[in-house]
C-alpha cells in the first residue's frame, strides 16, 4: 500500500512548525487559507501559493523579511 500523499496545507504546516511550533503553523495554515476562501483540506497544488502569499506579511513580522522569504521559498521547493 502506498503512502497517503501529503496534501499541500500539511506540507506548509510542517515546514512551518519548526519556526511557530506544531499548533501555532496549524492555526495560521487553517486562518490564512481561510482569507483566500478555502479550508486547510481544499488548498491544492494551484492555490498552495495563494495561501504561501497570504502567509508572508505574518512571516515576515514575526521572523524577518529575509528570513521569511527563505521559508517561505523553500517551502516551495517542498511542494514540488
Amino acid at each position: 500500500m502506498r503512502p497517503h500523499p501529503r496534501s499541500p496545507a500539511e506540507v506548509i504546516a510542517e515546514a512551518l512548525s519548526a519556526h511557530l511550533g506544531q499548533s501555532t503553523a496549524r492555526t495560521a495554515v487553517r486562518t490564512f487559507s481561510g482569507r483566500i476562501g478555502l479550508r486547510p483540506e481544499q488548498v491544492s497544488p494551484d492555490d498552495a501559493p495563494r495561501l504561501l502569499e497570504a502567509l508572508r506579511p505574518m512571516l515576515r513580522t514575526l521572523l524577518g523579511p529575509q528570513p521569511a522569504d527563505a521559508v517561505l521559498e523553500g517551502i516551495r521547493g517542498d511542494l514540488r
